[in-house]
């Protein structure tokens, strides 16, 4: 940019000038319109905010040559058609306060201007009470053509030769698979939160995606992710004072290897938020194994004036003005709707039987197409109660282990799937093998007991019991204004998790001890992360995390190991305590605790059906 009184060469003492429209548009453009798809969601979302009830998309090669979007909307009149094609012009904008509560998806008045701006558009338009459509064609941002012409009511937009007159922009996009690929997903997106509107798109005359209009919401969720995916999914609802949260999410045994499968909405947009992925993230908390993801189409409802959407061009981001609320929102109902899962599943229930695991016909990694159980007896005088091979023993005395005794029991009483279980054996000091109704059930001891010593550890973190380890020096941590003062307000929750931290000079702390299991870790890099993560969201992930993974390692160090024996009332007890210990299926590392073989596989293994 020049500087402010800078002189040109010409001696004219003026370098700034304004820009003309049509270079104005095609920047503007650059920011709007970054390939068909794009052009696509900008014409998709002002037919939803017309009250469509049917959008048809058609491209031809991918979108380059032509796309055109078809809507029964309330369609424009003839001064309205003109007028859309101006820069910030919008019917859904009258004031600067309406910006404080944006309900609709379209506001900011620059779609039409910026595609007018990179591609031949002809817009045809009809009011239910006009007699005639009304037609406007625009090239290069300059309207060349008003007229009537015949049409139904609604609204169809066309653009051809997309990005014609700026031939560099077009080298940029994929292959035309690709390009399609995204006007797709954005379809997609777009149904999965409008289940009343039909939805279809074609490419070059053959039909890629035709959603019909459905009541049920279910149902369209059913028709974009396949109905065996669908059954795979739990709804959930919940409600706090900071709003509205409901969807779809799966359960701990159904992940994925990205992100793809996840679709955040707020107020029925579409998003990208970080605040709402980890949000979900962290409701399964222990249940995910690392770099694994569940699937959940996700719905947030928030006042319009608690969310702002006009921080990214493309409306794809979000803020919230009390993001940790929102935050805490989500976790909850969706700890909430595991925890449900998690009883139904303990409770033996018929309808419910746990699925940490099952074993689908025709094998899985470990097993071979007819699996060897290699049951070898282990010397034992001890033999469980109805064990057809006896377990050797491990001493009951907790000083020979080297830990806490390991079986510690929430509960007493207790009739639920794992203790209903008959125990066969163990195999490979590791491995527990159950009969249940119908079905052979074979446990990880380790992973199992790990779980349950996690959920009482978890219990004692409550209480700051987590041993800490002293540093020899402090370390003194600067950091800027806004993170000391939200870390000030976190002293009690570091403290909790095995910190020692005190405000110091200025806005400095002196961290005095950490906890014992990150003790090699760098002081001064963990807090500040823990700062900055603060200053994200409202509260810190890392905090969070580092207290999971503090109880993991002390959980894990004190469970039994694979190949230490148990003994029958040790293996009793185990079972027991995990019919009352939450998410029993799963480790705090997210493998499952247990796998599942039904009769049925067996036979077919075998050849019996």
């Amino acid at each position: 940019m020049a500087a402010l009184g800078a002189v040109d060469s010409g001696g004219t003492g003026r370098r700034i000038r304004v820009l003309p429209d049509v270079i104005a548009n095609q920047i503007a453009a650059g920011e709007v319109v970054e390939r068909p798809a794009s052009v696509v969601k900008e014409l998709v979302e002002n037919s939803l905010d017309a009250g469509a009830t049917r959008v048809a998309v058609d491209l031809e090669q991918a979108g380059t040559a032509m796309i055109a979007v078809v809507d029964d909307g309330e369609g424009m009149s003839s001064e309205d058609a003109s007028c859309a094609f101006a820069r910030h012009a919008t019917s859904k904008l009258s004031g600067v306060d309406d910006l404080l509560r944006i309900s609709t998806l379209g506001f900011r008045g620059e779609a039409l201007a910026s595609i007018g701006a990179v591609g031949e558009t002809t817009l045809v338009t009809r009011r239910r009470d006009d007699l005639a459509a009304t037609r406007v064609l625009v090239r290069e941002s300059e309207i060349v053509e008003v007229g009537e012409t015949g049409a139904p009511i609604g609204t169809r937009i066309e653009v051809a030769d997309l990005f014609g007159n700026t031939p560099a922009r077009r080298k940029f996009l994929k292959a035309p698979s690709t390009e399609v690929g995204h006007v797709s997903e954005l379809l997609t997106r777009l149904a999965l939160a409008w289940p009343q509107v039909g939805f279809r798109l074609t490419h070059n005359g053959r039909t890629i995606l035709d959603h019909s209009a459905v009541d049920d919401h279910l149902e369209r969720v059913r028709q974009v992710l396949r109905a065996e995916r669908a059954q795979a999914l739990m709804s959930f609802h919940h409600r706090t004072g900071a709003g509205v949260v409901s969807g779809w999410i799966s359960n701990s045994s159904l992940t994925f290897p990205s992100q793809r499968q996840i679709f955040t909405y707020v107020n029925r947009r579409y998003v990208k938020d970080r605040v709402v992925t980890h949000a979900l993230l962290a409701g399964y908390s222990t249940l995910l194994m690392h770099g694994r993801y569940p699937a959940a189409v996700v719905f947030i409802d928030v006042p319009f004036e608690e969310v702002d959407v006009n921080v990214h061009p493309a409306k794809s981001e979000v803020r919230f003005r009390r993001s940790g609320a929102v935050h805490d929102l989500l976790v909850q109902a969706v700890q909430k709707r595991l925890r449900s899962q998690d009883l139904e599943q303990r409770s033996g229930d018929a309808v419910a039987q746990p699925v940490a695991g099952q074993i689908p016909f025709g094998g899985q990694p470990g097993f071979g197409a007819s699996p060897r159980l290699l049951l070898r007896p282990s010397p034992s005088d001890a033999a469980m109660p109805g064990a057809a091979f006896p377990v050797a023993p491990v001493p009951s005395d907790p000083a020979s282990l080297g830990r806490p005794n390991p079986l510690p029991e929430r509960a007493t009483a207790g009739d639920g799937f794992f203790s209903r279980l008959r125990v066969l054996g163990q195999v490979f000091s590791g491995y527990l093998i159950c009969q249940g109704d119908d079905e052979l059930v074979l446990i990880d001891q380790h992973a199992a007991h790990e779980r349950v010593m996690f959920e009482r550890l978890r219990d004692s973190e409550r209480d700051g019991m987590v041993p800490r380890q002293q540093l020899l020096v402090p370390v003194v941590v600067d950091l800027g204004a806004r993170e000391a003062a939200l870390l000030r307000d976190h002293i009690d929750r570091l403290t909790s998790v095995g910190f020692e931290v005190e405000p110091h000079a200025g806005d400095s702390f002196a961290v005095r001890a950490v906890p014992a299991l990150l003790g090699d870790l760098d002081a001064a890099e963990l807090v500040r992360d823990l700062a900055e993560d603060l200053v994200e969201i409202g509260r810190s992930r890392r905090l969070d995390e580092a207290s999971e993974s503090i109880l993991s390692r002390l959980a894990c160090h004190s469970a039994v190991r694979v190949g230490q024996n148990m003994s029958s009332e040790q293996v009793q007890a185990l079972l027991r305590s995990m019919d009352h210990t939450d998410f029993s299926g799963h480790c705090p590392h997210g493998r499952p605790s247990f796998i599942t073989m039904s009769r049925g596989d067996l036979e077919r293994w075998f050849k019996r059906t």
